[in-house]
């Protein structure tokens, strides 16, 4: 079941469309889901790989110390703004709550509630 990335020509978005199988994205005409239009591009997702076994490894930048609220709030959006792409609503509420100060752990406790998920320990 393989989910396709395009970036549509005319709502200017990075859209995800499911396909029940290859042939089914192969055969069938991609419709942007945000404004209905066909003038889809299809990009190359970005992947990763988790071998059997391995647990991720955590990665700790040291440009942005944990508890620097703003600088993460700043590296957020210019990554953002590096890669050109919208990361949507929420993206865009992480950053403006980590701008006024909020810490990290609490923004993602709240959000995590809000779809109804418990927070776990790392």
């Amino acid at each position: 079941m393989p989910i396709y990335e395009y970036d549509c020509h005319d709502c200017k978005k990075t859209v995800s469309i499911f396909f029940l199988t290859i042939s089914e994205a192969e055969d069938e005409q991609a419709v942007c889901p945000e404004c209905g239009q066909i003038k889809l591009k299809r990009v190359l997702s970005s992947t990763s790989l988790i071998r059997a076994g391995m647990e991720p490894k955590k990665i700790n930048s040291p440009k942005v110390p944990k508890n620097d609220s703003s600088l993460l709030a700043e590296t957020m959006k210019k990554e953002s703004r590096r890669s050109g792409r919208d990361y949507g609503d929420d993206f865009k509420e992480v950053a403006k709550r980590l701008e006024k100060g909020e810490k990290a752990d609490s923004i993602e406790k709240s959000l995590r509630a809000r779809v109804g998920e418990k927070m776990q320990a790392h």
